[in-house]
């Protein structure tokens, strides 16, 4: 997320989330909350089923940068996380519920105030009986015992391994252990990335390759619903990436390289979704320590297995990995052997979108259109109606840039009764066509389309034929279908366009609709018909009528305080 001021953070929450945390605030629901040294946030909040923990991470600045919850929700931020915000707004550092009484002293003044001896002494005999202590405690002092240039990376390994361990629970870590599990590994990451800035490459590299091999290892037994593990891999790669383009020794490169071919041969990060930068990483060190003969192996190698496999990944990496092939005999100069690939696997859009390039490079553009024609054909019979779709957009605009008028109009009315979403398609059609025969073309197209089945349904939908009716002016169409559809969401969508013409009857239909959405309660459903009557006000002779709608479902509904709360914002007397 980008970085934000907590009340910034406030004003981004949705409305409903966050009236839901001032309900928490309120309520003291918040059992702590207190500010780390880093500047950042932690609090336990009492919730429906059990406490949960917040942390809202910050920068120096006091800018929130990250903020998460270890409750079940699923979306983008809950009412804790709201609750917690809205108390730090209020400059308090611990809030503390009803039924506790205030501590003389925090826990933060404490330690300050504690002699070292004292302290020590606690720490020991806590650490004594406190497993996951010592395992803190671990992480945050132990050092490797080594010399600069050595292999740290068993010694990172055992220590991240750790740390899955502690949270893994008879074979498996769960949604809320594996949040904490990577806020421990990311304090390995903040030491790479420590190292890589002082210059010491080997240890930034020793941590980051036992970062991605025990991530990896977890991920396979790990709720990573977040995405936090794989991120973390992916964020290693990225790191050795960096160090790669330092000026590093060759020993330590040689060394990497070896790591990468290693890491490489092992499918679980492909599987996973985190091959795609550890493979072009190794390619690029191949090709940079001139190794392209390791490099031609693994990709035989790993062509060799997808025979082996069936379904749609088979396509999408033996594509990958002949791209890579390619790449890298075109850098050696072995053009006649990377164009041999291309003309066998032309089939693939990816090697055909060479050869179309390389035809208009060459200013031949019958050849780039067969090529395109034949690609369109292929995509077809492999039923991949997207790659299709590509294929006749780029032929589009080579028949545009060739001024091929006949074929330019032709194909842009066959991808507007393909794509009917897409008027920019439609528009091509009426500007290719002559103006006195438009009425006529226009009709026909329309009847073609209401009368097309498009898969389990059929005609065109209600907002794809009003998009033309607004591009061609035809307002009393579009008020026909808007007044049959008996929605109130249709209804404001195309009030702008029907409103100079035909006030007096949407504010009819926007009375029917809110009277009609006026019969279901809560809070949610009193704000949106508080934005009808206000759609509903500003038409012409709408204003009296909403005034009084307004007033009749407050009598109606009298028993509704919530409602009467939110029509309060209608100040029309």
């Amino acid at each position: 997320m980008n970085k934000m001021t907590i009340q910034e953070l406030i004003n981004h929450i949705p409305s409903k989330i966050l009236q839901r945390g001032q309900n928490y605030f309120d309520d003291g629901n918040i059992l702590q909350l207190n500010k780390g040294s880093n500047g950042s946030w932690y609090a336990e909040v009492e919730g429906n089923y059990g406490n949960y923990e917040v942390e809202l991470k910050a920068d120096n600045h006091n800018n929130v940068t990250n903020y998460y919850c270890d409750c079940p929700y699923d979306g983008a931020i809950c009412k804790h996380i709201a609750a917690v915000a809205l108390a730090i707004s209020e400059k308090n550092s611990i809030y503390i519920s009803s039924d506790q009484k205030p501590q003389e002293e925090s826990w933060e003044q404490l330690i300050t105030d504690a002699k070292s001896n004292d302290l020590r002494n606690f720490m020991l005999d806590y650490g004594m009986k406190n497993q996951d202590f010592r395992h803190q405690i671990k992480l945050a002092f132990s050092k490797p015992v080594s010399v600069q240039n050595s292999d740290n990376i068993p010694y990172y390994q055992s220590q991240i391994n750790g740390i899955f361990d502690n949270y893994d629970d008879r074979g498996f870590i769960d949604y809320r252990s594996s949040y904490k599990a990577m806020n421990d590994v990311a304090q390995f990451q903040i030491k790479a990335d420590d190292y890589y800035s002082k210059g010491n490459m080997n240890e930034a590299f020793c941590i980051s390759a036992a970062i991605a091999m025990e991530s990896v290892k977890a991920i396979q037994q790990m709720d990573d619903s977040s995405g936090e593990c794989g991120g973390a891999i992916y964020e290693s790669f990225q790191v050795i990436g960096n160090i790669l383009n330092n000026k590093i020794s060759d020993e330590l490169k040689e060394r990497i390289f070896d790591w990468l071919h290693e890491q490489v041969q092992n499918s679980d990060y492909r599987n996973y979704g985190v091959g795609d930068r550890l493979e072009p990483l190794f390619f690029e060190t191949a090709a940079s320590l001139k190794q392209l003969d390791i490099a031609y192996e693994f990709i035989d190698d790993q062509i060799i297995q997808l025979d082996k496999e069936d379904g749609w990944s088979k396509k999408y990496y033996l594509q990958s990995y002949l791209g890579h092939k390619i790449d890298l005999l075109q850098s050696e100069g072995r053009t006649a052997e990377a164009d041999n690939i291309i003309d066998t696997y032309l089939h693939f859009e990816d090697f055909r979108q060479i050869r179309v390039q390389q035809a208009l490079s060459e200013n031949n553009p019958d050849k780039a259109e067969k090529l395109i024609l034949d690609g369109i054909k292929v995509a077809q019979q492999d039923d991949a109606p997207g790659t299709v779709h590509q294929w006749k957009d780029q032929l589009l605009e080579l028949y545009r840039q060739q001024k091929e008028t006949f074929k330019y109009h032709k194909l842009a009315r066959e991808l507007f009764v393909e794509n009917t979403s897409s008027i920019n398609y439609f528009k091509i059609y009426k500007q290719t066509s002559p103006k006195e025969g438009w009425p006529g073309k226009r009709n026909k197209l329309i009847a073609e389309l209401k009368n097309t089945k498009r898969g389990y349904c059929s005609g065109i939908s209600l907002d794809d034929l009003a998009q033309i009716y607004i591009e061609e002016q035809m307002i009393d169409e579009l008020f026909e279908i808007v007044r049959s559809s008996n929605s109130i969401h249709t209804i404001m969508r195309y009030t702008n366009h029907l409103k100079e013409k035909y006030p007096a009857e949407l504010v009819e239909y926007y009375r029917a609709a809110i009277e009609i959405q006026a019969e279901r309660t809560g809070r949610n459903v009193y704000v949106e018909l508080v934005q009808y009557l206000k759609q509903m006000a500003r038409l012409k002779g709408g204003l009296p009528a909403a005034n009084g709608l307004k007033e009749s479902l407050l009598d109606k509904y009298k028993n509704r305080p919530a409602m009467k709360e939110e029509f309060r914002k209608l100040s029309w007397d």
